[in-house]
């Protein structure tokens, strides 16, 4: 069934709709004039009516992406449409759901994950007509817009032989900038307030979303990050970035070409070609581009309080509150870079953490606390490293910025196990809070991780909505709302022991001899085999 829509500025515009909500797909928000690049906003659809009833192609990415998500969740859903259709031109979309009769709603804008190699607004695990249906149902509307950005080499490939073509660096991060824009210009008809913009991301989304903050111009007004930050997955330097760019010319063959022919294969080369022979371990990521992206956060930043946070992240003033949290076991999501590194991995562990905590003590202190010794079968050195990673890459930066952040900070831990056949049953693993949190999983759910569901997703409505989902970070500065044991399913704990919220505190215990950024780049170290 659809339905028509008389937007004031871009004209007759059909939906779709569902229960309780109307959806809007496949909306272009920014034209590309070919491959590489900078976004345009697109600012009219032309005459006629648009059709707005179907998702619209997704951005080039591997088309096993949303299978190899769903192996992650160790459970599908079934799909809208079977095959998804590609585009490296015309994929820049918005998929908006709002409550039926919506008139000037706060606004959530959601940033998918995928390590900014994979990831779709289309896959169904993202569709966002249950919460929205939910939060009018709980009496917190919002509108809901999830955006598609470019990844992998359209998105994070640069080099200064493509800079000195015109083409910008971090496409991926120009492309949500521009669907901020667009929403600033045009959600109002949809039924959304463009001055209550809340910006949620998970994983690589929230790596994503925090550079944002990164901006002297206002694009939201509000934060959330699920289970990610760039104190995790930090900005890289140029360097890196061209030795990614050198790797990358070499695995498609493009060394002997001059300049141009090069920079003209990869903009008009089979797209194919850009997923098929870029493997994971050539580092396509957002770079420090003194444009976008002006620097590195660090722990330390945020440890010395509110003053030395906002020099570095000018939206901790125009970002009114923050909203984050973590899973038991996050890094869980690194699990197949560790695995096939087995040979040799406890002395590669060892020498990172020589390298970067320079205390034999607290190296040594850190591999007893984990269990990272010689002598344990090889799976269990991998799932105790990654343990570790989880507290240092995950816990620590969650905790750490809601105890800095300048206005009210709100802190959640997710420990309901997933509970599905496969490697990860049992664990809060890594995308537990997207299974938490759209609602689409429910029926798959057990009866108690229905319930769990729905108080997550009502909290993330309450927030959006501008609301106090639980005490903030200023009210109970060692408080934090836990979704699964130790709790019997929903608690508020306020307490200064790690253990109090399934947590451990062995990573906060070395900062008296190594710091937490030191913790950090010896993950970085590692995770890159040095």
């Amino acid at each position: 069934m659809s339905t028509v829509l008389h937007h004031p500025l871009l004209g007759t515009v059909r939906g779709r709709v569902g229960v309780g909500v109307v959806q809007f797909l496949g909306l272009q928000y920014a034209t590309l004039k070919d491959r590489l690049a900078e976004p345009e906003l697109k600012t009219t659809y032309g005459a006629g009516e648009t059709d707005a009833t179907r998702l619209g192609p997704q951005v080039i990415s591997p088309p096993t992406g949303c299978e190899d998500e769903f192996n992650l969740i160790q459970q599908t859903l079934p799909l809208d449409q079977p095959a998804f259709e590609t585009s490296d031109r015309d994929g820049l979309l918005v998929n908006i759901t709002a409550p039926d009769g919506a008139a000037y709603l706060p606004v959530l804008v959601f940033l998918h994950g995928g390590g900014f190699r994979t990831g779709s607004n289309m896959w169904p695990q993202y569709d966002l007509a249950r919460l929205v249906s939910l939060a009018a149902e709980l009496g917190t509307p919002f509108v809901g817009v999830v955006v598609s950005y470019r990844v992998g080499v359209p998105g994070f490939l640069t080099s200064k032989e493509l800079q000195d073509a015109g083409y910008k660096p971090n496409n991926g991060l120009r492309d949500q900038r521009t669907a901020l824009l667009w929403v600033q210009q045009f959600i109002h008809g949809f039924g959304g307030n463009p001055a209550r913009v809340t910006l949620a991301g998970q994983s690589a989304g929230a790596v994503a979303a925090m550079l944002h903050l990164q901006s002297k111009e206002p694009l939201f007004d509000q934060l959330i990050l699920l289970s990610g930050s760039s104190l995790l997955l930090p900005p890289v330097a140029a360097e890196v970035s061209e030795a990614a760019y050198s790797r990358a010319v070499h695995a498609l063959d493009l060394e002997g070409l001059p300049s141009l022919d090069r920079i003209k294969a990869l903009v008009d080369g089979p797209e194919t070609l850009l997923y098929e022979k870029i493997t994971p371990d050539i580092p396509l990521l957002p770079v420090i581009d003194s444009d976008l992206v002006h620097s590195r956060p660090t722990f330390e930043t945020f440890s010395q309080g509110p003053g030395t946070i906002k020099p570095s992240l000018p939206g901790a003033t125009w970002c009114r509150r923050l909203f984050i949290g973590d899973c038991a076991f996050d890094a869980s999501i690194f699990y197949d870079a560790l695995d096939h590194r087995k040979a040799g991995l406890l002395d590669i562990f060892h020498k990172s953490l020589t390298t970067s905590l320079k205390d034999q003590r607290a190296v040594n202190v850190l591999e007893q606390a984990y269990g990272i010794t010689p002598g344990e079968p090889d799976y269990i050195i991998v799932r105790n490293i990654l343990r570790w990673a989880t507290d240092i890459g995950f816990h620590a930066p969650a905790r750490t910025m809601a105890h800095n952040w300048p206005g009210p900070a709100f802190l959640y831990h997710i420990n309901a196990p997933n509970p599905w056949n496969g490697l990860w049953q049992g664990e809060a693993c890594h995308i537990m809070d997207v299974v938490l949190l759209f609602q689409n999983y429910n029926e798959q759910l057990p009866p108690e991780q229905q319930v769990l569901a729905r108080q997550f997703a009502a909290a993330i409505a309450a927030f959006a909505a501008g609301e106090e989902p639980f005490p903030s970070h200023h009210e109970k500065p060692c408080g934090a709302m836990v979704y699964g044991p130790p709790a019997a399913s929903l608690a508020f704990i306020v307490h200064d022991n790690a253990a109090a919220f399934g947590r451990r505190d062995d990573v906060a215990k070395l900062t008296e001899t190594c710091s937490l950024d030191a913790q950090m780049d010896a993950w970085n170290r590692f995770l890159a085999g040095q």
